[in-house]
């Protein structure tokens, strides 16, 4: 793929897309998958998140409906055939503007918040239509808004188009939920009631939670611990901060509770995460980095 030549996760001159390119297998990379299509041209990648591991490979792709805490890694990538990936960001104002012009969709439906299905020869198409704009920037701006429409239409008409057309819909199980999820990232320092969430949902505690568990693959506790570690290793990471600091931030009381769990999720104590990254300059394909566990504490001991 000429417009990505280098290893790693880049922003592509095509509004909310990005270009992928890996050329070895990789160390788990947790992050929060946003809403999107990550369809997979070459190689294979996997997506993990609540016990669920999701292979998917060259003509798949894997549909994220909501903002939600996984971990993913590189199955297949050499030198020779890299990974090759194309993730594009749904907006969700765009899908329903599509919505509204539909005459026929299909029905609500429930899924998980990530799946992977197959993509069809209309989707595959589409997709490269997009991609082919890269070589005429001039097209970009006029054309580029009518092939993302086009790209969700063939998601709403497609496997997943239950799950988005729920989300969609103002006052759906699923569109509770993620107002949900959407207060915890903004509120995630704080400490939970899960009568206060319930109550944000419209909804009595059961059944809050049973939603919660069906979309999300998690409980409120468990998606809230996700997103405080994640922001606990953003500030370790962009904002230099020590581990007392960053676990304040992220909403602990105790830095010993934050490094156990941060180890469990992440694979490392934050300070030797810490080292690595900053080690590697920062550079963004710092989390796909293979470097082994062993070689990072032997790294710190010699410090």
């Amino acid at each position: 793929m000429r417009h990505c030549r280098a290893d790693g996760i880049f922003p592509s001159a095509l509004p909310g897309v990005n270009l992928m390119r890996f050329s070895w297998p990789s160390q788990p990379l947790v992050n929060v998958q946003s809403p999107s299509m990550a369809v997979v041209l070459q190689g294979a990648k996997c997506v993990s998140f609540a016990g669920s591991n999701l292979t998917y490979k060259a003509g798949q792709y894997a549909l994220a409906a909501i903002h939600l805490p996984a971990i993913s890694r590189i199955l297949e990538g050499s030198a020779d055939r890299p990974l090759v990936a194309v993730v594009i960001d749904i907006s969700f104002g765009e899908l329903r503007e599509v919505m509204k012009r539909c005459d026929h969709l299909p029905a609500v439906g429930s899924t998980r918040g990530v799946e992977v299905f197959d993509a069809d020869c209309s989707l595959l198409e589409s997709v490269i239509r997009l991609l082919r704009l890269l070589d005429t920037p001039p097209h970009i701006k006029p054309l580029a808004p009518l092939l993302r429409q086009e790209i969700l239409y063939r998601l709403l008409a497609g496997p997943g188009g239950p799950r988005l057309i729920e989300i969609c819909n103002h006052g759906s199980p699923a569109s509770h939920v993620t107002e949900v999820t959407s207060w915890i990232r903004r509120n995630y320092a704080e400490d939970l009631r899960i009568e206060e969430l319930a109550d944000i949902a419209g909804m009595s505690v059961a059944a809050f939670h049973q939603h919660f568990k069906a979309i999300t693959g998690m409980s409120p506790v468990q998606y809230q611990k996700s997103v405080r570690l994640q922001e606990g290793r953003r500030s370790l990471f962009l904002d230099n901060l020590d581990v007392h600091e960053a676990s304040l931030r992220a909403g602990y009381h105790t830095a010993s509770q934050f490094s156990r769990d941060y180890r469990a999720y992440f694979g490392r104590l934050p300070k030797a995460d810490a080292f690595i990254y900053h080690r590697q300059g920062g550079a963004p394909i710092h989390a796909y980095s293979p470097v082994p566990l062993q070689e990072t504490q032997g790294a710190l001991a010699a410090s």
